[in-house]
């Protein structure tokens, strides 16, 4: 009986813990740090959302939203910046506004360093989304430190 309780237990336990991973995946992706806020871990999703963040928009702003995202020039790493969630989407329909016959782009090395930051905000958020998986596959995962009950429990 008391082996039966203690494993109830730990099964409600196990469910509260349990998050969803595909969950996880999109809310690290829409908003750098998100993924790890819904996991609970509030300190680190501070800290990953403050430095993607900062260097994404001190990027567009260093070379102008227009010269950084841009598809066409930079190629690979548009697709790097595609990674930083919904910002970079947004920087992207923010470039598509300004009317072509404005003539505003930045300098040759300030654009290219945008570009970088940019791109760079993009793995970054890359890597925590990877983090963020890796940890709610943790959560997910089976605890096999406790012992298996004797006397032919099932599997």
């Amino acid at each position: 009986m008391a082996g039966e309780t203690s494993r109830a237990a730990a099964s409600a336990r196990r469910a509260v813990r349990t998050r969803s991973t595909p969950l996880t995946a999109a809310l690290a992706w829409l908003l750098p740090g998100l993924g790890h806020w819904y996991l609970g871990h509030r300190d680190r999703a501070s800290i990953f959302f403050v430095t993607i963040v900062v260097t994404f928009w001190g990027g567009v702003a260093l070379g102008g939203v227009r010269s950084t995202m841009n598809v066409q020039d930079n190629g690979a790493w548009f697709a790097a910046q595609l990674c930083a969630g919904v910002q970079s989407v947004g920087a992207l329909m923010w470039s598509k506004t300004i009317p072509d016959r404005l003539e505003l782009t930045a300098t040759y090395p300030t654009v290219d360093i945008a570009v970088v930051y940019t791109g760079i905000a993009g793995l970054l958020n890359l890597l925590v989304i990877i983090d963020a998986l890796a940890r709610a596959e943790a959560v997910n995962a089976p605890d096999l430190s406790s012992p298996r009950p004797a006397g032919g429990g099932g599997p």
